[in-house]
């Protein structure tokens, strides 16, 4: 690939020229095109050695042509004269052979984007040497302390453009650094995770020690009653609440379908008046995207303010269904699932997970949820189960171990009974979160482990 001196994987040119090349092969009403160029590094370990290594350099296209009111949606890696060609011929067939879709608002126009964004060089740098010698400090904290570590080190970086026929014209670069980490002993585990655009933001021995610590202290683990219980949950844990409330509650789609929480509850107080949570595709405490999958620029959405049901998010689809305009959120072409928030923010707090604890007379701390899954998305429904280093609290103080518990629990019911908010965020994929402490978080029933 040809680069301009400063682009890690594509220029703009390039991607674009791709996408010029595979619009002007097409003879469709209209046509999109989505251009990724990737390159993925990734080390794996487990019982305290690495036993992988791999990297995978890919460039996909993925072209959308619409036919009168039918659409039809193509892929391919190759980028060929010949590939380009083909995959155009293929959306158009299936354009051509597919059922009228009424509902397509046509595809968008060009609007206002902001300047790029651009990838950290110092991830695109972070090679196998690099991941080898993270992953060593790990495995070295592992032995130490009599334990075993197993997980993954990766650095990814890409460059996406999109391109359509009335004129949009997007591209920007993102990098991805990616530790994470599981420490065992005999009776226990202990977990540790971050995600950072700059691979020089991530700390090895820093989230080794994490894990490393929560392993030692879970041990001997005590089984506890289910039933209601205090708890505070550390981001980890919040993050994935917050993947399944913007799938189910924040995505256009959903509202318009009646399958989401919040309809006709928009304007209303849904969660504790200490919760603010909003979209932010440039915010830099995420990982930062400035347009969608259809080139509309990602607009700052307020979700939840002091805990009331404010907007959702958009795609072309949804919004026009609901009479309102694109936020920037369009999935990849031909998913079903709907616009969707990925770049979460929840307000911070003014207390630490210490004094959290400090204050707890009986609860649990969760480190993480693990097995979590949607049991009634209209009514926010989610069920899991705790993970790598659950702790029972008594008179304000961690007392030791217990085995793990699963739940089943209403999300917005939960965040109505938020005490506590925390005063230091966590980067997930898709949110960047503090801890809570939550009042009478329902568990079901109890593991032997």
């Amino acid at each position: 690939m040809a680069m301009s001196d400063d682009a890690l994987i594509m220029d703009r040119e390039e991607a674009l020229g791709i996408a010029e090349q595979a619009m002007a092969a097409s003879d469709a009403d209209a046509i999109e095109v989505n251009v990724h160029a990737s390159r993925s590094g990734l080390t794996r370990f487990a019982s305290n050695h690495i036993h992988q290594n791999v990297s995978e350099r890919t460039v996909s296209i993925t072209v959308r042509a619409v036919v009168g009111e039918s659409v039809g949606v193509a892929s391919t890696n190759d980028h060929t004269d010949d590939g380009l060609a083909d995959v155009v011929e293929r959306a158009q067939a299936l354009a051509s052979l597919a059922t009228p879709d009424e509902e397509f608002p046509g595809l968008p126009g060009p609007g206002e984007l902001p300047a790029p964004v651009r990838g950290a060089a110092g991830t695109a740098g972070f090679g196998p040497a690099e991941r080898a010698e993270a992953v060593r400090t790990c495995i070295e904290i592992a032995r130490e302390r009599g334990q075993t570590a197993a997980g993954a080190c990766s650095a990814d970086i890409s460059a996406h453009a999109v391109a359509n026929s009335l004129g949009v014209r997007a591209w920007e670069e993102s990098t991805v650094a990616h530790m994470r980490m599981v420490f065992s002993a005999a009776d226990s585990t202990g977990y540790a995770e971050a995600f950072a655009e700059d691979a020089s933001e991530i700390a090895p021995r820093a989230l080794a020690e994490v894990a490393a610590d929560k392993c030692s202290r879970s041990a001997g683990p005590r089984a506890v009653d289910p039933g209601r219980w205090d708890v505070i949950l550390e981001p980890p844990a919040v993050a994935d609440m917050l993947m399944f409330l913007g799938f189910s509650a924040f995505n256009g789609l959903s509202c318009h379908e009646g399958r989401s929480p919040l309809c006709g509850r928009m304007g209303e107080r849904v969660c504790a008046e200490s919760l603010t949570l909003v979209d932010h595709g440039l915010d830099p405490r995420t990982l930062r995207s400035s347009f969608d999958f259809e080139g509309v620029r990602r607009q700052r959405v307020e979700l939840l303010v002091e805990g009331v049901a404010e907007n959702v998010v958009h795609d072309s689809r949804s919004a026009a269904l609901m009479g309102e305009e694109s936020t920037g959120h369009a999935p990849p072409p031909g998913s079903t699932r709907g616009p969707m928030p990925t770049n979460m923010i929840l307000q911070p707090g003014e207390v630490s997970v210490e004094e959290m604890i400090a204050s707890t007379d009986r609860g649990l701390l969760v480190t993480r949820f693990h097995y979590t899954n949607l049991v009634d998305p209209r009514q926010a429904i989610f069920t899991g189960m705790t993970r790598d280093g659950t702790f029972l609290i008594e008179g304000g103080e961690i007392v030791g171990g217990v085995r793990n518990l699963r739940f089943t629990e209403n999300m917005l019911e939960a965040l109505s009974r938020v005490e506590a908010v925390g005063r230091d965020g966590w980067l997930g994929q898709t949110a960047w979160p503090p801890a809570l402490r939550i009042a009478d978080f329902r568990f079901t029933s109890a593991t032997e482990f």
